[in-house]
């Protein structure tokens, strides 16, 4: 059967020879030398409590009964260095960094953290709402922030703004932008109004409800759940996937039909769950109406009157309002007497002529104006004609010069055609 007494189990090196805390020999060691003597035959087995209660002999003690001679300096410099070497290891152990740690017990402080990993299936479960501040995992598709008791952010998702309401909110109630508090660094709002006619006042629907004067989110994108979007408040049945529209009748809501100029056109986005109470939701995807000359840089509008013209000027480089009077006037005009030789300015489109021999006229290219009317007629028995061969007469045939005969009273309406001048009546 195998020896009782192992000696292959030799103490580990950071087990000191001599326990400082008695100065003798450790009990470790002990072991070993006291199997080692009874292996020898030296010994005895049998061992009774009140010899393990002694405790260990001293080092010259238990060395002489094995009859062991040994170089006592020599010893004593091999166990001054051992024991160096084990201090300079509890040294290096007791210097070294704690390693990080997360949680209540220890703070994290590191440089960098490669990644963090959050549980898609916690237990115990997050609850419902978490404490605020709390990022976890959402139990769909991204992370949540928890940003207040009423207010789940999903990251990537959603998108906020922080307002203090003007007016109070109800949560799912459609928001405008009303001023600022410079002190508190937030804008105001309040449920939109009807009639709006700036579509930039719009922000976004209330994530939650907002008193008077209190703070609170207003969601300008993403997904909002958790009120009523069946339509009934305004009159309306909606559906799973309709799109909602901002509505110009009724306070801070919507409407599932396009509304109709002169109301503000603006997509505010499309219900996901048309659920009733707290059932409902819709993902907010807006796209502002536009106004013309609201937004646009190629635009200036000044005083809108009734019947104005959208004219193009090149010399400022914009579309403005004109009067219908000054277009009328631009394609007309009052007619204007030539006594000589002219060029055909581009506003003068009625003319008389009185010459006292013939006028010879100089026709802007007809290919600049198609389409463009003008009239010419002569009170003096004297021919007029074109200083170009662009006219093509009354009865058609190659173009030329001729445009009226030395008649008084004579008179022909000449039109372009992109090409040249043709004379449609005369």
């Amino acid at each position: 059967m195998p020896s009782p007494y192992n000696i292959s189990n030799i103490p580990a090196p950071r087990v000191e020879f001599i326990d400082p805390r008695t100065g003798l020999m450790a009990r470790e060691w002990y072991r070993f030398f006291f199997n080692l003597f009874n292996l020898t035959g030296a010994g005895t087995t049998d061992t009774s409590l009140a010899d393990l209660q002694v405790g260990p002999p001293g080092v010259n003690d238990l060395l002489g009964e094995l009859g062991i001679t040994y170089d006592q300096a020599q010893l004593a410099s091999m166990m001054a260095q051992y024991e160096q070497a084990t201090r300079n290891i509890q040294n290096q152990l007791d210097t070294a960094p704690a390693a990080p740690q997360l949680g209540t017990l220890a703070a994290e402080n590191a440089d960098n953290v490669r990644l963090i990993g959050f549980s898609t299936n916690p237990s115990p479960a997050v609850p419902d709402p978490a404490p605020t501040g709390t990022l976890y995992w959402d139990g769909n598709s991204t992370l949540g922030l928890q940003m207040n008791q009423n207010v789940l952010a999903r990251i990537g998702q959603a998108q906020f703004v922080y307002v203090k309401a003007s007016s109070a909110i109800t949560k799912g109630q459609l928001c405008k932008h009303t001023g600022s508090v410079g002190a508190s660094g937030v804008i105001t709002a309040a449920p939109t109004s009807t009639s709006m006619t700036d579509t930039t006042q719009i922000i976004g629907v209330a994530a939650q409800s907002i008193a008077l004067n209190d703070f609170g989110f207003v969601q300008t994108a993403g997904d909002v759940r958790g009120f009523n979007l069946t339509g009934s408040s305004v009159g309306e049945v909606w559906a799973d996937g309709d799109p909602l529209y901002y509505n110009p009748s009724f306070v801070g809501s919507f409407t599932k039909t396009k509304p109709t100029a002169p109301n503000l056109k603006t997509y505010i986005g499309e219900i996901i769950n048309a659920g009733s109470g707290g059932s409902g939701s819709m993902n907010i995807h807006i796209v502002y109406g536009s106004t013309l000359g609201g937004t646009d840089s190629n635009v200036q509008f000044g005083v809108l009157a009734n019947k104005d013209l959208i004219q193009y000027d090149s010399a400022l480089q914009y579309w403005k309002n004109v009067t219908s009077a000054s277009v009328i006037a631009e394609v007309g005009g009052p007619p204007i007497t030539k006594t000589g030789n002219f060029t055909l300015s581009d506003t003068e489109n009625r003319i008389i002529c009185n010459g006292t021999g013939t006028i010879t006229v100089t026709l802007p290219a007809a290919s600049s104006w198609t389409g463009r009317e003008v009239m010419i007629k002569t009170i003096a028995a004297f021919t007029v004609v074109s200083a170009s061969s662009n006219v093509v007469p009354l009865a058609g045939g190659a173009a030329g010069t001729a445009i009226l005969a030395a008649t008084a009273g004579a008179w022909a309406t000449l039109v372009s055609d992109g090409t040249n001048w043709i004379i449609m009546q005369a």
